[in-house]
């Protein structure tokens, strides 16, 4: 059975997912990546397709040696391919081995992959067992991830900061033992109505006997049972 989702795409632009992998558990996963493709995004994807190409050309004529010329358009240079890549000009010519090229053309394939044009930060709270926060960095490589178990968690907040000369609003877990609040999505900071839709989800499901909402110095206090 394919767990359920439900995504919502906000006025400032951060796709807000909330999935259910199983019975007990829930996730919020909120990113910034666009619905649409954009001219950048286009740029990139063709970059890509590029530099796959090259990739698979140089391997091609190095699983099967051939003799292969091409005049690059609109500019004086050509390129020729046999067991080596030379570059010439009408006044100079530039070899090297078809091994380092066929290196120099991996290389290039991974680093058109590797940087990561959006960033995503997650939330998975599961019934009884705790919170895991995950956020991705600036490659595809780089990704943090954290397991608060539930003995640890003290409390969930809602809390008001500034930044400038704008109000903003942060979803915190108090940790037991920490100094410093935990930050939920510290990056991406979505709109109090988000936060304080997954903070009611979170009070559900954690089972907290008294949990406090504090926003400003206006606390919202629920004595469950």
């Amino acid at each position: 059975m394919s767990p359920a989702t439900a995504t919502i795409v906000t006025s400032t632009g951060l796709t807000v997912r909330r999935t259910t992998p199983t019975a007990t558990a829930v996730k919020y996963a909120i990113s910034n990546k666009p619905t649409r493709r954009t001219f950048q995004s286009s740029l990139r994807i063709g970059f890509r397709g590029l530099c796959v190409l090259v990739f698979l050309f140089v391997l091609l004529h190095r699983a099967i040696p051939l003799s292969t010329t091409l005049p690059l358009p609109w500019t004086q240079f050509t390129i020729s391919i046999d067991r080596k890549v030379s570059v010439s000009t009408p006044s100079s010519i530039f070899s090297i081995s078809l091994d380092i090229a066929l290196i120099f053309a991996a290389l290039l394939l991974g680093v058109s992959f590797l940087p990561r044009e959006y960033t995503e930060e997650s939330m998975l709270v599961m019934h009884d067992f705790g919170i895991q926060v995950s956020s991705t960095g600036t490659t595809r490589l780089s990704r943090t991830s954290q397991f608060i178990p539930l003995e640890l968690i003290q409390d969930v907040v809602l809390h008001e900061g500034f930044t400038g000369f704008s109000v903003i609003y942060f979803l915190a877990v108090v940790v037991k033992g920490r100094s410093r609040l935990l930050v939920v999505f510290p990056n991406l900071l979505p709109k109090r109505e988000i936060l304080e839709e997954i903070w009611r989800d979170i009070r559900s499901r954690m089972h907290q006997r008294s949990v406090s909402l504090s926003v400003g110095s206006n606390p919202y206090v629920d004595e469950s049972t």
